[in-house]
């Protein structure tokens, strides 16, 4: 025990330093954080199937098993995505969650079809929500939250967390993942008319690959150039419309690591337009996060990535 105050204390003292020019590679995708937080007897990151990615497939059953759904009870009823990365933890984006108090919101660990009745789902009520201090509503900067959870999250098959991204590591030019609830139909108009899209909660979740783009592509094809802050990064095909919508704000962005392992690299905002124009998907990068996630997480059990 004395030694996780140690290490702890040597946090407050260094803070991590997130260098922008490491690219991922096999020898940094075991980081700093797995030593310094790892005192569970489990593995992050580690899906219930082998590895495949076809565009928009269906999820098999707790592929995932650190989606989470948070519950928004109220006059504005509804469901938004988030991530469990350790026993205590969700993280999702701050915009989702303005205004709203513990007594709000619950969340659910383990939930894999929305549409049929699972037992093994767990809904948990929550202690607190800590926005990200310099959170902006105007342009999105550090558009980044987490949720404590009031009790421990029992870690097994169906609910377990995703590992945090490694430090000092870019992941430009890799194939992120991502995966939601949501479902675009875009309907062909009169020649004289613009698209109409429509958009819809599927039973299952669904999950596709994009690229991860550099800082140019960022500013030049979103739609609005003010949400482009420093912590942002994007992800799609060029000249291609993007499938990730508002409604995928709070969203995952993972890196599938050589041997396997998922890192959490990015969460999405909700300033993401899918529809008919060409355009990228906007996230919250985690390395730029990195050091805000860990102090406000000392209290958590975070798992080995192996």
């Amino acid at each position: 025990m004395c030694v996780l105050h140690l290490l702890c204390g040597i946090i407050l003292l260094a803070p991590i330093t997130i260098a922008s020019e490491i690219t991922s590679t096999p020898e940094n995708s075991r980081g700093f954080l797995d030593i310094l937080f790892a005192p569970c007897k489990c593995r992050c990151g580690v899906p219930n199937r082998e590895a495949k990615l076809i565009g928009g497939e269906f999820m098999r059953v707790h592929e995932f098993p650190w989606a989470a759904l948070i519950q928004i009870q109220g006059e504005h009823e509804r469901a938004v995505p988030a991530t469990l990365i350790n026993d205590r933890y969700v993280i999702t984006s701050a915009s989702n969650l303005l205004g709203l108090t513990p007594l709000d919101i619950k969340v659910t660990l383990g939930q894999f079809d929305r549409c049929v009745p699972d037992i093994s789902s767990t809904n948990t009520s929550v202690e607190k929500i800590i926005l990200h201090p310099d959170f902006s509503p105007e342009n999105r900067a550090h558009d980044i939250a987490l949720i404590k959870l009031s009790t421990l999250v029992k870690i097994e098959r169906r609910i377990s967390p995703v590992c945090l991204a490694s430090p000092n590591t870019r992941y430009q030019g890799q194939v992120a993942t991502v995966f939601g609830w949501a479902e675009t139909n875009i309907k062909e108009g009169p020649p004289t008319s613009a698209q109409t899209r429509k958009i819809t909660s599927s039973c299952r979740p669904r999950k596709l690959g994009l690229p991860v783009l550099g800082p140019k592509e960022c500013l030049e094809f979103t739609p609005d150039m003010a949400y482009v802050t420093q912590d942002k990064g994007c992800i799609g095909v060029v000249g291609s419309n993007t499938p990730i919508c508002e409604v995928d704000s709070g969203g995952p962005v993972m890196f599938r690591s050589y041997h396997g392992v998922y890192e959490l690299i990015g969460v999405l905002v909700d300033k993401n337009e899918c529809g008919p124009k060409p355009g990228v998907a906007l996230f919250t990068t985690i390395n730029d996060h990195i050091y805000w996630i860990t102090q406000n997480t000392r209290d958590a059990c975070y798992c080995y990535k192996s």
